[in-house]
């Protein structure tokens, strides 16, 4: 390895020391990496010329010991941007944050679902164009982009889904949205996408867990084993709509109808229902232990044939935890023997596949940035620091 690439690897291991741990000191920085004081000097000379990192001032002055101040370093999320785009029947929800996943600006735009596919993919683009505007970034700043879909999302980034959606099949859905942007595009089956959020937020805590996602028009599992998604031959895991003797194909409730979507017509007489049951009303109540024993069959077969630690729900699903879990357990309690796992709802209700989407852009984000490769491609930070263009100004002055 010559003196160059040993230098690029120093600098993307430092990158990422910097990025996962927060604003670090020069001791902390050489005790982490292992490398001498004047390597990581010059290697963070390099960083804060390219926009990655910048130096951290101690904000009260007088708190400074006597002598030369230590200095602090730290990441700069504000350097680019991650983009989220969950395309649903009846909606496009784009969203886009910083490299620390705060959110910039957030957009949805209803559609009817008949909506064909180049119209669909039209409106995304404009949908694209309006919410980097409305967060004031230019397209040039996005770094990393992950999109959710419906349907069977195969290894090679083909669509598959007969039903729901007109023309959302049979097509690779991160070729057309990669012409949107100048960054790695990567796309997955919503249910997968928030099983993965729920793994990374849960950071190793459970292992195995069946993943059950709802958003209101059908259901879906996210499988993660071993604490790895399973994804099956060829992205077909999960896809229990096709398995109808589960019951769960159909799995129609007066509590989940556009329980998801604010802006979706039923969503009101929803969110009604669902307050009545919460508040003990005995018409609602039934409704809730009706969802229970339709989901009661499915929940065993599931329970007995992975052996998870646990089965929680999101979407939809999720949103109703609180009154759909207790029913179920009475249910379950019926059985033959006891179930051996935990049921629980995801802690991000109807926003799961949101929050997969966002980790998924910086598990790409690691691939690029904190990669000896990675580095040269991606190259200076696409959004100057307020320093860096003050300096600039002054130069060209």
């Amino acid at each position: 390895m010559d003196h160059q690439d040993m230098r690029q690897r120093n600098a993307a291991s430092t990158l990422g020391i910097l990025y996962r741990s927060g604003p670090a000191k020069m001791t902390a920085l050489q005790r982490e990496s292992g490398l001498s004081r004047r390597t990581i000097e010059l290697i963070l000379d390099d960083l804060m010329q390219s926009g990655w990192v910048t130096e951290v001032h101690s904000a009260s002055p007088a708190a400074r010991p006597v002598g030369r101040p230590a200095r602090s370093y730290a990441f700069r999320y504000d350097a680019a941007c991650v983009v989220a785009l969950q395309l649903e029947a009846g909606q496009i929800h784009a969203t886009v944050a910083d490299l620390a996943t705060e959110i910039l600006a957030d957009l949805r735009v209803p559609l009817p679902i008949k909506t064909s596919r180049a119209e669909r993919l039209s409106l995304l683009d404009d949908s694209v164009t309006e919410l980097l505007d409305t967060a004031g970034v230019d397209r040039s700043a996005v770094v990393a982009v992950t999109v959710s879909t419906p349907g069977i999302v195969r290894d090679d980034g083909m669509v598959d889904l007969p039903m729901t959606m007109p023309e959302w099949t049979g097509f690779s859905l991160s070729d057309a949205v990669g012409e949107l942007f100048d960054c790695p595009v990567r796309v997955e089956n919503d249910a997968k996408i928030a099983a993965l959020g729920e793994k990374w937020s849960r950071d190793g805590e459970v292992q195995d867990f069946a993943y059950i996602f709802s958003d209101s028009e059908r259901i879906g599992i996210g499988l993660v084993l071993r604490g790895e998604l399973y994804r099956g031959r060829d992205g077909a895991a999960g896809e229990v709509s096709w398995a109808r003797d589960l019951g769960l194909h159909d799995l129609v409730s007066p509590l989940l109808v556009d329980l998801a979507d604010e802006l979706a017509p039923g969503h009101a007489a929803t969110l009604e229902l669902v307050t009545a049951a919460r508040a003990g009303e005995s018409h609602a109540l039934e409704e809730v232990d009706r969802l229970a024993r339709a989901l009661r069959a499915s929940i065993t077969l599931i329970a007995w044939l992975l052996a998870p630690e646990e089965i929680i729900f999101g979407g939809s699903l999720g949103t109703i935890q609180d009154l759909l879990i207790p029913a179920l357990e009475r249910e379950l309690a019926t059985n033959d023997r006891p179930l051996e796992v935990r049921l629980r709802g995801s802690q991000y209700g109807d926003a799961s596949v949101l929050t997969g989407c966002l980790r998924m852009c910086i598990e790409s984000l690691s691939d690029q940035l904190f990669t000896p490769a990675g580095m040269a491609a991606i190259g200076p930070a696409p959004i100057a620091s307020s320093a860096t263009e003050q300096a600039a100004a002054e130069a060209a002055s």
